[in-house]
């Protein structure tokens, strides 16, 4: 009879422990954001996404943008990308952070820095500066931290 009541007391304790909400601790009560990184061709007069840089936002988003340049963090976080060489600019050394893929909504004000020097805030069309020159051991081009 006591090791029923132990077992029973074991399963209640796990129970309580695990909660209700199906195991999945979330430490964000706000929903995810998802920005763009942009390059701007001045030829067509379109704002494209930069697939392929890696990022990191925040303490726990990792990834690469995808095709159209999407990336996501949640409210508050800082956001650093890597390798931001001449490959991914049409303009060599500009980028553009916006909250739609097509670029019409800029997100302006947001300051930045860059391992290379560059630093600033992002003006009312989101665009930043970088070095796509800039080597070191971490990175094949610049790296640069926004501060969203």
């Amino acid at each position: 009879m006591k090791k029923m009541i132990a077992i029973a007391g074991a399963v209640a304790a796990l129970f309580l422990l695990n909660g209700c909400g199906g195991g999945v601790i979330s430490y964000y009560d706000e929903p995810e954001i998802t920005y763009y990184l942009q390059s701007y061709d001045d030829v067509t007069g379109r704002y494209e996404g930069v697939a392929d840089v890696y990022y990191e936002c925040g303490r726990d988003i990792v990834g690469y943008t995808d095709s159209r340049g999407a990336f996501s963090l949640y409210d508050g976080d800082s956001c650093r990308f890597y390798d931001l060489d001449d490959t991914v600019s049409y303009e060599y050394d500009r980028l553009y952070i916006s909250a739609t893929p097509s670029g019409s909504y800029a997100v302006g004000d947001v300051p930045y820095d860059c391992a290379s020097g560059w630093s600033g805030i992002t003006d009312t069309n989101g665009m930043f500066i970088f070095d796509p020159a800039y080597l070191n051991s971490v990175s094949n081009g610049d790296i640069c931290t926004l501060y969203l």
